[in-house]
């Protein structure tokens, strides 16, 4: 059996694939950056973390190039790529277990590594004060690995999307996006959750170990199923390429030649910047709401990550789900605006309770996590709609790259010194009220129409 030919089998991989990007990811960005808060360093410190953990997933328009011209047809198109780079999120996460229990996360404390590793962690902002010889600042590498581990991550989520976009049946493709989405979700709240549990109960190093065995044992079962019928399962087994007619190696000045062409329209490059411009609320929300939850409210961190593992994953899943359903029936763009207005008036109003310090600030985690999910669902629905010529997949692939770097963005902006708590929340929330405007000047069907006179030139 091969994952084209059984429809249990693909959606269980998919699935397995998108619960591996989801536990780092919710590990490094509430359970690991709640940590060093709680360690001493302060919110600028700890954003450098959260900060280079989000930028590599803007590699993403890269690797959707890359995989698309270089494949193994007789391994499967898709599948080399995302074993290759599970085992790189595996090593990274081994690597990144140098940094010892908690004891050695204090601000001050150091990590010696090669010459060569140093110059390496040398371009982490802030490892000119903190990097003396070969001696590393705990926290530039803490980040740097992740940063090579999310580099990883995002090539095996660019790879994971094009096999989906591969194998899956017309007929099931909105039913498995959203056993997808819950699987990321679920592995989120594995990573906060779970990981807040393991390092109060062991340490930082045994937590890192068990996530690197998590990721070995998913790569294990990608290799164990085949692509398509007829391939091989290793290297050195039998078998031959299931799709035929496929190259090895394609230049990549066609898919990007074909890209730039899809891009051309007022609609698909103007989404663009709207990807970007979505991204920056939740990108500040991110650093900030951890440092306001513990330094302003009094919260424990292992409180806020738990917090966040249930509440903020549980309104995430909501909005994902209802979202979904809706932007079926109401259209993409309307559901897309009610998530930002929802997103806005959320954070312009916590903005005034971090103003005064008083009242329970958890009813925040689910409504503005609800509503970014909400906004989330009906903004990929409409990318995918707008994504045309033979460059879809990788047209598809930059929309999510480039959101990522709004996501970057935002949490720069929380970085920035002089400004009070209250005034980053406000300028989240108005943040995601400009790309309203946006969204309804974009007109997809125009888009749509064009894709179908091609397809169909008579």
């Amino acid at each position: 059996m091969s994952m084209s030919s059984h429809r249990g089998i693909r959606t269980t991989i998919l699935c397995l694939l998108y619960f591996a990007q989801g536990f780092p990811y919710g590990f490094v960005l509430y359970t690991l950056l709640t940590v060093f808060l709680d360690q001493g360093y302060t919110r600028e410190q700890a954003a450098i973390i959260s900060g280079f953990s989000v930028l590599p997933w803007t590699f993403k328009f890269l690797w959707a190039p890359l995989i698309d011209s270089v494949r193994f047809p007789s391994m499967g198109l898709r599948r080399p790529w995302i074993v290759f780079a599970q085992l790189g999120m595996a090593i990274t996460l081994i690597a990144n277990a140098r940094a010892g229990d908690l004891g050695s996360l204090s601000p001050g404390e150091t990590i010696e590594v090669s010459s060569w590793a140093a110059k390496m962690f040398a371009w982490v902002p802030g490892a000119a004060e903190s990097t003396t010889g070969n001696e590393v600042s705990t926290l530039i590498f803490v980040a740097g690995i992740f940063f090579l581990h999310n580099a990883f991550a995002s090539l095996q989520d660019v790879a994971t999307d094009a096999l989906a976009v591969d194998i899956l049946e017309e007929s099931e493709r909105g039913r498995v996006n959203g056993f997808m989405w819950g699987s990321k979700l679920f592995g989120i709240t594995a990573g906060t959750s779970g990981g807040a549990i393991l390092i109060q109960q062991y340490d930082l190093n045994f937590t890192l170990q068990v996530m690197a065995i998590g990721i070995l044992v998913i790569a294990a079962c990608v290799l164990a199923v085949r692509e398509r019928e007829g391939e091989k399962r290793l290297p050195w087994s039998k078998g031959s390429a299931g799709s035929t007619g496929v190259q090895a190696l394609r230049s990549p000045i066609v898919v990007l030649s074909e890209l730039f062409r899809a891009l051309s329209k007022w609609t698909t490059g103007a989404a663009v910047v709207l990807s970007i411009i979505t991204s920056i609320s939740a990108g500040i929300f991110i650093p900030l709401a951890s440092d306001t939850f513990i330094n302003v409210f009094g919260w424990k961190s292992l409180d806020y990550t738990s917090a966040m593992g249930t509440w903020g994953i549980g309104g995430e899943l909501c909005g994902a789900l209802i979202g979904g359903f809706l932007c079926d029936r109401l259209g993409r763009r309307k559901i897309a605006a009610l998530g930002g207005l929802g997103m806005g008036i959320a954070m312009i109003s916590f903005s005034a309770l971090v103003s005064s310090a008083a009242g329970d600030p958890t009813w925040i985690l689910p409504v503005f996590k609800g509503f970014v999910a909400f906004q989330t669902v009906a903004l990929f629905s409409l990318y995918m709609k707008i994504s045309w010529t033979t460059a879809a997949a990788t047209q598809f692939t930059l929309y999510m790259a480039v959101s990522n770097f709004g996501t970057f963005l935002g949490n720069e902006i929380s970085r920035i010194d002089g400004l009070e708590r209250s005034q980053l929340f406000m300028i989240s929330g108005v943040s995601a009220l400009i790309p309203l405007i946006v969204i309804f000047l974009l007109r997809p069907d125009s888009i749509v129409e064009l894709r179908r006179s091609e397809e169909n030139p008579s």
